[in-house]
């Protein structure tokens, strides 16, 4: 087992990186009991220093961080900039990808602002991209029926963003595991428990879907590595 807090950089993403050129990936963070959210709605009441620095590593790994509108809101995403301590992996920065249904979005945010590309919103609903939004990011539209998570896969490769790291929100990730899209999911169990019925159980990987190929551990955390059986 792979102690995060004693292993290098570099060994931590011989660890996770995957040598396919198509590879998405699900990174989740949940409770002992089952929550993908603490007390104050935030998955950053959940984790702590080690499980931070693989979210960055797993994103460096990836061309692109995939994420819902709502949790990139509340999470308070930002765009990707290159990181000195990932120099060694010699990619650039990966690609904020946000799938939205409504558009609705604050231009001036860090959503659309500070990283070294353009945001790219996947319109999965009928609006109209407004000019404001235009001006800050790319908007690729993609049909919210029974396809939509191979559709949305194949605009991402048409683009070249070939791994993927999906962040979530459990409505994005559900529909990417139930047409069976994600190759690797990466689970971040939390020390933490939150109390009450857990929502969205469908967003857990399968135990009949997966294997546990790694496993490694930080203190109290504990970090499973899940490949989809084949």
């Amino acid at each position: 087992m792979l102690d995060l807090q004693l292993a290098t950089l570099p060994e931590i993403a011989a660890h996770y990186q995957s040598d396919e050129i198509n590879w998405i990936r699900a990174n989740m963070i949940v409770s002992q009991d089952g929550h993908f959210v603490g007390a104050g709605d935030s998955s950053r009441d959940l984790t702590g220093e080690s499980d931070l620095k693989l979210l960055l590593l797993l994103r460096a790994l990836s061309d692109a961080v995939l994420v819902g509108a709502n949790t990139a809101r509340q999470e308070s995403y930002r765009q990707p900039r290159r990181r000195e301590e990932f120099t060694f992996l010699n990619r650039p920065a990966p690609r904020l990808v946000i799938v939205s249904a409504s558009l609705d979005f604050d231009v001036a945010s860090n959503l659309f602002h500070g990283g070294e590309h353009r945001t790219l919103v996947i319109n999965a609903g009928e609006g109209v991209p407004s000019k404001d939004l235009l001006e800050v990011a790319d908007v690729v539209s993609v049909q919210s029926d029974q396809n939509f998570a191979q559709s949305l896969v194949q605009a991402l490769a048409s683009l070249n963003l070939l791994k993927i790291t999906c962040e979530g929100g459990p409505t994005l990730l559900t529909k990417l595991l139930d047409a069976q899209m994600v190759n690797e999911y990466d689970l971040t169990i939390s020390p933490i428990t939150v109390g009450g019925t857990a929502q969205w159980p469908e967003a857990l990987p399968r135990i009949t879907d997966w294997i546990e190929v790694d496993s490694a551990s930080s203190g109290d955390f504990e970090f499973k590595r899940l490949l989809r059986h084949s």
